[in-house]
């Protein structure tokens, strides 16, 4: 007899996972990425002091490009077309960004994190999602609950065709995922911050718990 179960299993996340963009401007590449590296410099200090040496942060995605004045467009309105750095297009400036994750247990922090970057210079901190530091173990719960599920079905259907259900020959995982697709690369240097003048404003965060789903297809035999 072969039958199939599903489980779903609700984990409460106790990674959080912040995305923070930092801006950099000025009249030379050096003003704009001087700038941009002080930001870097006390947006990290200002996180890893608040929410502890064990947050992991990365910075990724630097970008340096000119600035020109916004009459420097396309009659037609390609305003992305190659132009000449003369005239209204001439290069008026230069702009520096760059991307930080962070990923720390501290999630009931990670909301107050996010204002706290604002408040050092971040231009964008946004709290991006959540995730398990131990998925597996969640699957194998949701798995469990799957096989539990299909033994049922089974011994419902054995029951109702007047047979004896007998022990399980074998099992096969027809589909399986969960809820935390979001990874990092991760740094492991860490600096202590310094003491910060004032405390950042509290934003109360409770996540939505993350979903584990299992699939089984089970195959019992049948009892003499």
């Amino acid at each position: 007899m072969q039958v199939t179960g599903s489980g779903i299993v609700q984990t409460v996340p106790d990674i959080a996972v912040l995305d923070i963009y930092l801006r950099g401007e000025g009249p030379a590449p050096d003003d704009a990425t001087t700038m941009i590296a002080a930001k870097q410099k006390a947006v990290t200090d200002g996180l890893r002091g608040f929410l502890g040496s064990d947050s992991e942060l990365t910075a990724s995605n630097v970008v340096i490009i000119e600035a020109r004045a916004s009459s420097c467009a396309d009659a037609r309105g390609y305003g992305s077309q190659p132009r000449l750095s003369t005239g209204d297009c001439a290069v008026s400036g230069f702009i520096a960004t760059m991307q930080l994750r962070v990923r720390t247990r501290a999630v009931g922090k990670s909301a107050t994190a996010a204002g706290l970057a604002s408040r050092l210079g971040a231009s964008d901190a946004r709290v991006q999602g959540f995730a398990l530091s131990d998925p597996e173990a969640a699957q194998a719960r949701a798995n469990a609950a799957a096989i539990a599920v299909a033994g049922r079905r089974a011994a419902a259907l054995a029951s109702g065709a007047g047979l004896r259900l007998g022990s399980i020959v074998t099992v096969r995982d027809q589909a399986g995922y969960d809820g935390t697709a979001l990874t990092a690369s991760l740094a492991r240097e860490y600096v202590v911050a310094p003491p910060m003048v004032r405390s950042p404003m509290v934003i109360a965060l409770k996540p939505t718990p993350i979903e584990t789903r299992a699939q089984v297809l089970v195959t019992y035999a049948i009892a003499p």
